[in-house]
């Protein structure tokens, strides 16, 4: 790193914005108001970088044209929303989004993967003091800067009321685990490694993180390296009584991950009707109200917020409070918010354009096996598969971590030369 001190303007700027990369993951446990400052820092100087430089290698990539065709169906969508002004910030900011995907893989590749190391370095640097910080708090009841969560069975770490620390985990811990097994050691202490991230993950009490983070893991160390396969199938069988023991020895996990999900549902009848009384159920059913009053382009972007608290959308047969938890910021379910903000136009093409990159990536990983690619397509893959409840899509936190994992998946769709 000592040559980005010469006195080359070019150097000096790459130096810059790879600096910028590396505190990705620490904006991500601050504000967002910091993400969205970095995120714009980063987008700005590679802009300039590009057009200074005149490294126009965009126009080269079949992925910037496809990713730029999804952010035109947005600003299409843009002209049929509800709200204009809601829309229009989210329409055109995704656009920095865009910037983000190529700077990080302009700069994980540059000079033969000159600086992954040093980036992906960094990174782990992070998660290894959000890992350290999470057990502190969950022996002591609070963290190391004495952020306590209000909610038992629930860690905050560095977020502190924001109880989305296990998203932030979701997103880097195979990443974690990649750099890790690189590294430092391939033997045990690799598998203890990821044992402990994993528990960590568990013990947030983020359920929805852990059961995708879960299935994550499993795939992860089925597809990875060449492993004796009993080998695998012993670990993931220790890990799973591991979690197991934990959940029945611990009277808050035991509530979160077993009782509210299992005991009250004996039969598939009970299921249901239990599952129906939720207010993701409400949100699901207001999602599906507005696809339907809207069903070409939906309501627009961020419109969900405003749209789930009108009286339309009430229904009578339910209940009062069936209806009165039907306002949210966003449903709750990804596919949801596509079809209810951007309609069938706006989700056609969110599902083309993923499953294009997804098959292309899956694709490359076949031929050159890189373990970042794979743990940053699995990452892709449970976030996007529609089977628990998610985030909204575009909101800064989860949109950054979703987009990081994203630029690493496509950094290594052309490999190192050695």
């Amino acid at each position: 790193m000592n040559n980005f001190f010469r006195k080359d303007p070019k150097q000096i700027l790459d130096f810059v914005i790879i600096s910028l990369i590396a505190l990705l993951p620490v904006s991500l446990i601050s504000r967002s108001l910091i993400i969205n400052i970095l995120t714009f820092l980063i987008g700005l100087f590679f802009l300039i970088k590009v057009l200074t430089e005149k490294k126009f290698f965009f126009l080269n990539n079949k992925i910037f044209y496809a990713l730029c065709l999804f952010w035109l169906t947005l600003l299409v969508n843009l002209a049929f929303s509800t709200d204009f002004g809601a829309s229009f910030l989210r329409s055109f900011g995704f656009f920095k989004f865009i910037l983000l995907v190529f700077a990080i893989k302009y700069y994980l590749t540059l000079e033969n993967f000159k600086y992954e190391n040093f980036i992906f370095k960094a990174w782990f640097l992070a998660f290894a003091i959000v890992s350290i910080d999470l057990i502190f708090e969950y022996i002591f009841g609070f963290n190391t800067l004495g952020y306590k969560s209000y909610m038992p069975g629930r860690l905050s770490g560095f977020l502190d009321q924001e109880l989305k620390i296990g998203h932030f985990y979701y997103g880097f811990f195979l990443i974690g685990t990649c750099f890790f097994y690189k590294n430092y050691n391939r033997g045990l202490l690799f598998f203890i490694s990821i044992g402990t991230f994993l528990t960590i993950l568990f013990i947030i009490g983020e359920r929805s993180a852990f059961i995708k983070g879960f299935l994550m893991f499993f795939f992860f160390l089925l597809l990875f390296e060449k492993y004796n396969f009993y080998r695998k199938a012993i670990f993931i069988s220790l890990i799973s009584v591991l979690i197991t023991t934990l959940i029945f020895t611990n009277q808050n996990y035991k509530l979160r991950f077993w009782t509210q999900l299992f005991n009250p549902m004996p039969n598939q009848n009970n299921l249901i009707k239990n599952l129906s009384k939720t207010s993701y159920a409400s949100h699901y059913d207001t999602a599906i109200k507005i696809f339907t009053k809207y069903p070409y382009f939906g309501s627009g972007l961020k419109t969900f917020r405003y749209e789930s608290s009108k009286k339309i959308y009430t229904d009578k047969n339910k209940g009062q409070n069936f209806n009165r938890m039907r306002w949210a910021t966003h449903p709750h379910q990804m596919h949801l918010e596509f079809l209810s903000e951007s309609g069938i136009f706006g989700y056609l093409s969110f599902i083309i354009f993923f499953i294009y990159v997804l098959l292309l990536s899956v694709k490359n990983f076949l031929k050159f096996r890189n373990n970042y690619q794979l743990a940053s397509m699995l990452y892709i893959f449970f976030t996007l598969a529609p089977i628990l409840p998610s985030g909204s899509f575009f909101t800064t936190y989860a949109a950054t971590i979703f987009w990081i994992n994203f630029a690493i998946m496509i950094s290594y769709n052309s490999q190192k030369k050695n």
